[in-house]
């Protein structure tokens, strides 16, 4: 009998959050733009909560704010024997709104040329996706797209509208249309695998289960636990709270962790972290001092930046300062309101990154930096950001 738990879904969600031009035009309604990523992991955090629900084990394939490089997001998926992958993503046209009727619109399904296994994935979405909101169908589309072609299994790139379409670029900010769009994945991803759909509210669990004999321990809860694990395979961390390998939702490497601890638990015999990385997401790790360390106070919303041993954190990356007159301020808080001004980066000047952060009073969120051997912020829509 085919069982859900037996299948490893991998859920990529298009685009970092401050990755530049990914966005729709300004929108005088709300008085913004709409980042692709907004819909793009927000969707994909309810597919993750759906496919869980039915059974499936789950791999986020970018599980921070930065703009994971696209062949790290397929040697995940790969190197976890991922059996399907399922990418998120809000399509353009022009990048501008040419008024009702006039724009591109609709959804389309994005699979490698000639393969029968990605097309039959993307025909069992697309089924649902046809009868949810109504939208263009733009049809599968065979495409030479890095996702579909690196991996090693079924997979489909999903357009789920059009970011320069008024009306689809709404939507992206609905939660009903998110949570729409990732139920019809599931069941075309359940379809796919003979697996029977499990509807919120008959019999299934969302997100991780509790554990008995749980316990929160305030003198670590809201720190930075980080792993001190030097092994070349990485540290193992878990979607549920067990150390079962079936739920095994990735590695972290030395010095990477998670910028929140939520609460400490006791689990079948040992103790574990219930941690929460920059996306809000929930992940369960070793809580033994053999592998990991406790620091600080937190950041929270923030993303794994690694200190090396020699003090200063270690850059993943830089950013190229845009979007100011002369120059931007760089802050010793991702919190424009009460932060102190540390310093200022002229325009195109670049300036080496840890990471991301959401952080407080930016919509646009925090990129963490390094300025003088410290790390420090500088808002988000100021840096153009490229990988190492």
């Amino acid at each position: 009998m085919v069982k859900a738990s037996d299948y490893l879904i991998a859920l990529d969600d298009g685009h970092g959050l401050g990755t530049a031009g990914k966005r729709t035009p300004y929108i005088p309604s709300i008085g913004r733009q709409i980042r692709e990523n907004e819909f793009n992991e927000k969707v994909t955090l309810f597919l993750k909560l759906e496919l869980e629900r039915c059974g499936f084990r789950t791999l986020l394939t970018a599980p921070t704010d930065a703009d994971t490089p696209l062949q790290a997001r397929t040697d995940a998926a790969n190197s976890m024997g991922a059996d399907a992958l399922v990418s998120n993503h809000y399509n353009a046209f022009d990048g501008k709104f040419d008024g009702p009727g006039k724009d591109a619109e609709g959804h389309s399904l994005h699979v490698y040329f000639n393969d029968a296994m990605d097309r039959k994935l993307a025909e069992n979405i697309a089924k649902y996706l046809k009868q949810g909101t109504k939208q263009v169908y733009r049809g599968i589309i065979e495409q030479n797209l890095h996702m579909t072609r690196e991996f090693d299994g079924p997979a489909v790139l999903v357009e789920n509208g059009f970011m320069d379409n008024e009306r689809e670029a709404l939507l992206m900010i609905n939660e009903d249309f998110q949570r729409e769009t990732a139920r019809e994945q599931a069941l075309g991803v359940c379809d796919f695998f003979g697996v029977r759909y499990v509807a919120a509210g008959n019999g299934g669990t969302v997100g991780s289960p509790p554990v008995s004999g749980g316990t929160s321990t305030g003198n670590v809860v809201g720190k930075r636990v980080e792993s001190i694990y030097k092994g070349a395979e990485g540290l193992d961390f878990y979607s549920r709270p067990t150390f079962d390998d079936t739920y095994r939702a990735g590695k972290l490497k030395y010095g990477y962790g998670f910028p929140t601890i939520v609460r400490k638990l006791k689990v079948e015999g040992a103790d574990m972290y219930e941690v929460m990385n920059s996306r809000g997401y929930v992940f369960y790790v070793t809580a033994s001092p053999k592998y990991v360390k406790v620091e600080g106070s937190g950041q929270q919303g923030g993303i794994a930046s690694p200190p090396p041993a020699t003090g200063g954190p270690i850059a993943i990356g830089e950013i190229t300062i845009i979007g100011v007159a002369n120059a931007a301020i760089i802050q010793d808080r991702p919190d424009r309101l009460t932060s102190k001004d540390l310093g200022t980066i002229r325009k195109g000047r670049t300036l080496p990154v840890t990471g991301s952060v959401r952080g407080k009073n930016s919509s646009s969120g925090y990129w963490e930096v390094v300025y003088n051997g410290r790390r420090a912020y500088v808002t988000g829509e100021f840096g153009r950001y490229r990988a190492y």
